[in-house]
């Protein structure tokens, strides 16, 4: 699990102040179907990601230091592609300011949860049948 160090460097930017185009191309018997692009906040993408492929996973990180150092990354599916490209290439930075964006990320997140909004575990029990008494 990716957990949140403190290495003294500071990103020159929030997840949520860094914008990005995300782009959407739907595979559908072998065409590519585009879908609309939309401008999402970095935030957005990060939290979409760790719910997909889960909070410890290291793809999510990695995939937010490319985007960060290169401007630009491509994801592959199985039923779509995903292009998520910086709007502004200024927010290029290096790999330990994206890694310090996504570990700032993951920090203010655990701090603004509302613990009682998250489900951790959930157990269906079938009713109790009353059986008359003999």
């Amino acid at each position: 699990m990716s957990t949140p160090t403190n290495t003294g460097i500071k990103p020159p930017k929030t997840s949520k102040e860094i914008m990005i185009r995300d782009e959407m191309f739907l595979i559908d018997q072998g065409t590519r179907e585009p879908v609309p692009p939309k401008i999402v906040s970095l935030a957005t993408k990060i939290d979409e990601f760790i719910l997909k492929v889960g909070h410890s996973n290291t793809n999510v990180m990695s995939l937010v230091v490319q985007l960060l150092t290169i401007g630009k990354v491509r994801l592959d599916f199985r039923d779509y592609t995903e292009r998520l490209e910086l709007l502004n290439l200024s927010d290029i930075m290096s790999r330990p300011q994206a890694a310090a964006v996504f570990d700032q990320h993951l920090a203010s997140g655990n701090k603004n949860e509302d613990v009682s909004l998250m489900t951790q575990k959930i157990v269906i029990q079938p009713p109790r049948v009353n059986l008359p008494k003999r």
